[in-house]
């Protein structure tokens, strides 16, 4: 019988911004068709992002010279019940 896991899923946006000395204000400034409201409450842990705003995220972080991952802005763990 297999055992069960369960995941859990972690935005570690705000750790992210913070290793690189960026703001989740002036990051809600740079993403486009999200308001900086929503990039901050994200950043702060308040509201969990679709995918759509991830990608436009990562896209912004990237135009602006941080290549950042996934990995970088989520933390998924897998634990064994």
């Amino acid at each position: 019988m297999q055992e069960k896991k369960t995941i859990k899923i972690t935005i570690t946006l705000k750790q992210y911004l913070d290793s690189v000395g960026i703001t989740s204000y002036v990051l809600g400034k740079w993403v486009n068709g999200v308001s900086p409201q929503t990039v901050y409450a994200i950043a702060n842990g308040t509201r969990r992002p679709s995918l759509e705003v991830l990608e436009k995220i990562l896209s912004s972080l990237h135009s602006h010279g941080y290549p950042a991952s996934l990995e970088d802005i989520i933390q998924i763990e897998a634990k064994e019940n």
